[in-house]
């Protein structure tokens, strides 16, 4: 025959037992949970970060590209004439433009712009047809955050003033309409100022420039004999200036002229006689 007591405490046993188990298996649910949690974080982060770095990347840089070269050329004309049909093809167009005439070299110096995409085969083309290629500087400037902070301010300068053109249809007082007319025209000078430095932001970003500087070798008479002719040149000519100016001073050296006379006469009529 079966002892209650002992079934009692076999059933209590029991009872503990699956409580035990229970608890563990939800203890190990509630780490699996936590453990899934804690690696879907990261994922979000990871997604923000890239999703920012998205919208950064995204935005076209501003760049201002600039530069210069300087070469030696045989025959300036050519030279010129190259420049002139390159800079065409590409799109450009020559802007400032001088010759000097040194002793030694006749030098043009140009100024061409093209558009920023062509920029880089203008230099190539360039570089790759002259013989002998002096210097060549490049630079650029990135303007992106200037251009930004430029486009935002006309943004919100033209919100005010369509702000003040709602609140002068609604005022009556001369005084009222007076003082937001003056606030329009002050806003209207801050915004064509903004939008003019906008246009020489997009002039300057959407044409590239390019400083051309070529020369040629002439031959220079450094002999005896062409500093003698050059002496005799520059006497001559100084003593022709000599001339003209003592014409053009001659009523100055008449009158000095009677003057000494009229003081040694005076003189001499003081001077005491001997006896």
């Amino acid at each position: 025959m079966i002892n209650p007591t002992k079934l009692i405490r076999a059933a209590l046993a029991g009872f503990m037992f699956l409580s035990l188990i229970i608890v563990t298996s939800c203890n190990s649910g509630d780490n699996s949970n936590n453990v899934s949690t804690d690696f879907a974080q990261p994922e979000v982060l990871t997604k923000n970060i890239s999703a920012e770095q998205n919208n950064i990347s995204s935005v076209e840089r501003k760049i201002i590209k600039s530069g210069n070269i300087r070469f030696e050329t045989a025959n300036v004309k050519e030279s010129h004439k190259f420049i002139k049909i390159t800079v065409a093809e590409l799109g450009g167009y020559i802007g400032n433009e001088n010759v000097y005439n040194f002793e030694d070299r006749i030098e043009h110096t140009v100024e061409v712009r093209v558009p920023e995409d062509k920029f880089n085969l203008l230099i190539d083309k360039i570089s790759s047809s002259v013989e002998k290629l002096e210097s060549k500087n490049i630079s650029t400037a990135d303007v992106t955050e200037e251009f930004i902070d430029v486009e935002a301010r006309i943004k919100t300068k033209k919100e005010l003033e369509a702000r003040y053109k709602e609140i002068l249809k609604k005022a009556s007082r001369v005084d009222e309409i007076l003082n937001i007319e003056r606030e329009m025209g002050n806003l209207r000078s801050e915004i064509e100022s903004l939008e003019g430095r906008m246009n020489y932001l997009k002039n300057r970003i959407a044409l590239s420039s390019l400083t051309i500087t070529f020369y040629e070798k002439v031959a220079s008479p450094f002999g005896f004999a062409s500093k003698l002719v050059k002496a005799l040149e520059n006497g001559w000519t100084a003593l022709l200036w000599f001339i003209i100016i003592l014409v053009s001073l001659w009523p100055f050296i008449i009158l000095t002229l009677v003057l000494i006379f009229i003081i040694l006469t005076i003189r001499k009529k003081r001077k005491p006689q001997k006896v």
